[in-house]
C-alpha cells in the first residue's frame, strides 16, 4: 500500500481504524487525513507508519499539532524518519504547527500552507529547516511575519519560496532580538511575493541578506513595498525583477541592486496610481 486517504474521523476512536495498538504499516508512504477534531489519530498514524514520506491534512479543526502527553505507548514507537512532504490545507483553527518532537519538521523537504487564517507563525524559532527545499504559503491572513532570522539561517537548502495573499503580512523575515543578523539563502533560486498588500519589505529591521543563487524574483501586487530591505542586499546573479500589476506584466531592468530596483518599481507604481 503506497497511499491512503481518510475523511471524517472525528466521530470514532483511533483503535476502531488502527486495530491492535502495536499495528504497523511499513509500506504506507502517502497519507491524507481530513476533518480531524484533534491530533490523537494523527500521532497514532505517525508512530505506526515508519516509512511515511508525504502527509496531507485537510479541513481539520485543531489549533496545534501536539500528541497526547499521557500516551506513552505512542511515544515509545518512535517518529517518522522519512517524512519529506507536509501539506496543511484549509485548517481554520490552526495557530502553529507545534509538532513534537521538532525533528519531524527538521527533516522536511516540502512544506505547504494553504488557507490557514489563524496561523501566527509557520514554526517556532527553535526549529531548523536544514533540509527544506520548497516553501509555499498561501492565504494565511494571520501572519505578520513568516519566519525568524534564526529559522531563516537554517534554510541552507531552500530552492524556492512562494508567498501569496497573506493579508496581514508585513515582512518575510523578522529580526531576533537586538543583534544585527546576516542571513545567507545559499541555494534559493526563485522567490515569489504575490498579492501581499501590507508587505513593507523582506525585513523591516536592520538585517543583511545574501542571495548568491537567486535567478528569479517576482513581485506582484505588493503596493506598500517601497524597498526590499533596510540594508544593502547581495544578489550577484539576479539581473531583473518580474513585476505583475493587474493585467500588466513586465520585467524591470537592473538598477545596480535589489533595493534600487524595488524603489524604482515602487515610484513608477505610485506615479501610475496618482
Amino acid at each position: 500500500m503506497k497511499s491512503m486517504q481518510i475523511e471524517s474521523w472525528h466521530a470514532k476512536s483511533p483503535s476502531s481504524y488502527m486495530g491492535e495498538r502495536n499495528h504497523r504499516r511499513d509500506n504506507l508512504e502517502e497519507l491524507s487525513l481530513s476533518r480531524l477534531m484533534d491530533t490523537e489519530i494523527l500521532y497514532s498514524f505517525l508512530h505506526r507508519n515508519p516509512n511515511l514520506k508525504s502527509l496531507s491534512l485537510n479541513k481539520c479543526f485543531f489549533e496545534k499539532i501536539v500528541p497526547l502527553k499521557d500516551d506513552t505507548e505512542i511515544e515509545n514507537l518512535g517518529v517518522v524518519p522519512n517524512l519529506k512532504s507536509l501539506k496543511l490545507i484549509d485548517l481554520p483553527n490552526l495557530e502553529e504547527i507545534g509538532f513534537e518532537p521538532d525533528i519531524i519538521l527538521e527533516r522536511l523537504e516540502f512544506l505547504i500552507f494553504q488557507n490557514c487564517p489563524r496561523m501566527i507563525t509557520i514554526a517556532p524559532s527553535s526549529v531548523s529547516f536544514t533540509r527544506l527545499t520548497n516553501l509555499e504559503v498561501v492565504n494565511c491572513d494571520g501572519l505578520q511575519s513568516l519566519i525568524s532570522a534564526s529559522t531563516a539561517k537554517s534554510l541552507v537548502q531552500l530552492n524556492s519560496m512562494k508567498v501569496v495573499k497573506c493579508e496581514s503580512l508585513m515582512e518575510i523575515v523578522r529580526k531576533d532580538g537586538e543583534k544585527s543578523d546576516k542571513v545567507v539563502f545559499q541555494q534559493l533560486k526563485a522567490l515569489e511575493l504575490v498579492s501581499l498588500k501590507n508587505l513593507k519589505s523582506f525585513c523591516v529591521s536592520d538585517c543583511d541578506f545574501e542571495f548568491p543563487s537567486l535567478e528569479k524574483l517576482v513581485v506582484s501586487a505588493c503596493y506598500n513595498m517601497d524597498k526590499f530591505s533596510e540594508t544593502v542586499t547581495s544578489s550577484p546573479i539576479l539581473q531583473n525583477i518580474h513585476v505583475v500589476h493587474g493585467k500588466e506584466n513586465k520585467r524591470f531592468g537592473w538598477e545596480g541592486g535589489i533595493n534600487a530596483t524595488i524603489q524604482k518599481i515602487f515610484k513608477e507604481m505610485v506615479c501610475n496610481y496618482v
